[in-house]
């Protein structure tokens, strides 16, 4: 019988070679992480100027008053509360077309119970460290910023919402963007890990330009702080409990220079 006459022959036919090199998870690094960066800054500007707008109109704020906005505990809570969702959609999407799970790639891991109290009590030490030196050289334990943001989210009636931006929505949003994001691509790249380190907690501080230069400078130190122990943990759920710490003795320390604890 030939193979023309053999409907066992016909039906043979060398499987098609997988296309392994499309399937291969990868990691954003460098540039790519950069360029993804961008996009979630730019997707965070755009945020929170609806924010700000919806804010505007709930609580009657003057638009046309650019400084006094930047500093309103409104505009603060508004930006951050805002910019969330957005956020993750954008870094979910990055993570998806990476072909890695999302909390993997973002190490949003349980760290070790002897990491974690390391990383919890070094964040104590150093804010006790940077009051410290801070009352040491005259200047207030909390920037002035920080009174008028808290004072002015009281007069509104939303230091609930500014409490929750503060301690809750901005650590998170933060630390996946810098701890989870940001440091996981450039730590892959030939950064490495002290180099994502350093670059992703100068990125971090520039960020916080409402800050005076010695405040950042206690800024910066915390960045690497969350960085170091992000790389040594492997747990960015850790420098998210961290940064929340850090921001919740700073609402309590506003609110007491500002009086109201003692109300």
């Amino acid at each position: 019988m030939t193979s023309a006459e053999s409907p066992l022959v016909q039906n043979i036919a060398p499987p098609p070679l997988p296309d392994t090199a499309a399937k291969l998870p990868r990691v954003w690094k460098f540039w790519g992480t950069l360029a993804w960066g961008l996009l979630l800054y730019a997707v965070m500007t755009i945020a929170a100027a609806i924010g700000i707008a919806a804010a505007a109109l709930w609580f009657d704020l003057a638009l046309s008053d650019g400084s006094a906005l930047r500093n309103d505990g409104i505009v603060v809570a508004v930006t951050s509360t805002a910019a969330i969702i957005p956020v993750l959609v954008v870094i979910a999407l990055a993570v998806r077309l990476a072909r890695q799970q999302f909390r993997d790639y973002l190490a949003l891991r349980l760290p070790s119970l002897h990491l974690a109290m390391v990383g919890l009590s070094a964040a104590v030490l150093l804010m006790i460290l940077i009051d410290t030196t801070t009352a040491l050289t005259g200047r207030p334990i909390v920037p002035d910023v920080m009174i008028v943001q808290v004072t002015s989210a009281d007069f509104h009636g939303a230091l609930g919402l500014f409490a929750l931006a503060l301690v809750v929505t901005a650590p998170i949003t933060e630390e996946i963007v810098f701890r989870g994001f940001i440091y996981r691509g450039f730590s892959a790249s030939r950064l490495g890990t002290i180099g994502a380190v350093a670059v992703s907690s100068l990125i971090f501080t520039a960020v916080h330009i409402q800050y005076d230069l010695f405040t950042l400078c206690g800024v910066m130190l915390l960045a690497v702080l969350l960085g170091t122990m992000r790389a040594l943990s492997g747990s960015t759920l850790l420098t998210i409990a961290m940064h929340a710490l850090n921001n919740g003795v700073v609402l309590v320390e506003s609110m007491w220079f500002a009086g109201m604890l003692s109300r």
